[in-house]
């Protein structure tokens, strides 16, 4: 053993060795003590407060106290751990603390191998038009066709929603062998998910915070995360309405790290419908532009021989997406003029500024960060949503001014959709987008004056 207290090292420290140096700690916040053996440790570090931050080493993974301890309570533990008695593990409950690939995990970042394999299909495309020879180029299949072409350019889109539907498969599959405890629900609110420290730009996330502890083999564990994914706008309420505070519930846990655990082992329920909507979209998409490209293209060709099919065909359907957006936008916002208003308040309201380097100049805007707070449904939720579906920006005036408008602390209005109350504005934008419009009849009026039917 041996005992480590703001640097003094004691080697096979005796009880009254780790009695005195409690005694007399003092009330120096940054005091700390470290009880050692080659099978792992117990720390603590004095707060604010004059209590004890507890830390354990199981020699695989470190666990903290969910709670402060006294100087008693302290005192008690590490005389247990001393003599070799582990039973006080069992009195307290326990937070692992996370690897960053795991906190990544549970914020639903993607995987490294994700990253790498949309990396990798940008790279093959590179090697494909750039490097290779074209006697290697003519073995390829669909080598030089539109066909080709098209899938060269959507092979990074396939690949990171495989890599999606891929990793949610294996994370199900893992938790499937996982074991199961009784637990309860400690605390269970709304929080919200910010930017980094430092970048302040970005949205707010609102999140389920539900704590849950259990107990495996005598030791008490607390978890956080409710599933396998993430959980976030509406799927977050649904979370917190099945897991109120003092619920029973049952936890699933990986036997060899009982601190990885989760509510729901099953793939989240948005996640499953986003991955497949994304699936079909990119289908379709494919689809058409590959019947647009050969056998539409031909037909056109056939009915119209002095036609220019493939501006017409270009245009045509650049002018069909357009119009779609524009329909689209223009319900949105039929139906967000209908919302619910409820009182908010700003959180906080400042201006950041943005730098970007195009031809060798930097450009900087400034943007308005206005946070607010508002409550629905009993849950408090976060938004930055000065106008509903829109990024501001300009001059550090222009920027200002809207800051200014908003001021922290200041009461405001909060539009909210009541189907998903996470999605909240300031202000709701009622003209209508007329330039996806403009931007549809121009595309249309090339595509028809490349037809030459009128010439």
């Amino acid at each position: 053993m041996e005992l480590d207290v703001c640097d003094r090292i004691t080697a096979d420290p005796t009880r009254e060795d780790i009695t005195r140096a409690i005694d007399q700690s003092g009330d120096d916040p940054g005091w700390f003590i470290n009880l050692s053996d080659d099978d792992g440790y117990v720390e603590a570090e004095r707060d604010e407060r004059g209590r004890f931050r507890l830390a354990y080493h199981s020699g695989k993974a470190r666990f903290d106290a969910a709670e402060t301890v006294d100087a008693a309570t302290l005192n008690r533990i590490l005389l247990a751990y001393l003599g070799g008695d582990t039973s006080w593990r069992g009195k307290l409950a326990w937070q692992r603390q996370v690897s960053p690939a795991k906190a990544a995990e549970a914020a639903g970042e993607p995987p490294v191998w994700a990253i790498v394999a949309v990396v990798a299909s940008l790279a093959l495309i590179f090697v494909i038009v750039e490097v290779l020879p074209e006697s290697w180029l003519e073995q390829l299949p669909f080598a030089g066709t539109t066909f080709g072409n098209i899938a060269l350019i959507a092979l990074p889109v396939v690949v990171m929603v495989a890599a999606m539907v891929v990793n949610a498969m294996l994370k199900v599959r893992r938790a499937r062998s996982w074991a199961q405890a009784p637990g309860r629900v400690i605390r269970s609110h709304m929080a919200a998910r910010r930017p980094p420290k430092g970048n302040e730009i970005g949205t707010v996330v609102n999140i389920p915070a539900v704590t849950y502890s259990f107990s495996v083999k005598g030791v008490t564990y607390q978890g956080t995360r409710i599933s396998l994914g993430d959980i976030s706008g509406k799927y977050a309420e649904e979370a917190l309405a099945r897991y109120p505070a003092g619920a029973n519930v049952t936890v699933f846990y990986d036997p060899a790290d009982p601190g990885d655990c989760v509510l729901e082992r099953e793939a989240p329920k948005g996640a499953v419908k986003g991955c497949g909507l994304l699936l079909l979209g990119v289908a379709l998409l494919g689809g058409g532009l590959h019947w647009a490209v050969t056998q539409g293209a031909e037909v056109l060709k056939a009915r119209m021989p002095d036609a220019d099919v493939p501006v017409m065909l270009f245009a045509g359907l650049f002018g069909l997406m357009a119009l779609l957006f524009f329909v689209g936008h223009r319900r949105y916002l039929a139906r967000a003029n209908a919302w619910p208003v409820t009182q908010g308040e700003i959180i906080s309201s400042v201006v950041e500024q943005r730098g970007s380097t195009e031809n060798g100049k930097t450009r900087t805007t400034y943007l308005p960060v206005v946070e607010f707070a508002y409550t629905v449904g009993g849950n408090r939720l976060h938004s930055r949503q000065v106008k509903l579906g829109l990024e501001i920006s300009g001059s550090e005036s222009f920027a200002q001014a809207i800051v200014t408008r908003y001021p922290a602390g200041a009461a405001v209005d909060v539009h909210y959709d009541p189907r998903d109350p996470s999605n909240a504005a300031l202000e709701n934008p009622t003209e209508t987008n007329w330039l996806l419009l403009g931007v549809a009849l121009a595309c249309f009026a090339i595509a028809l004056y490349a037809s030459r039917a009128f010439r």
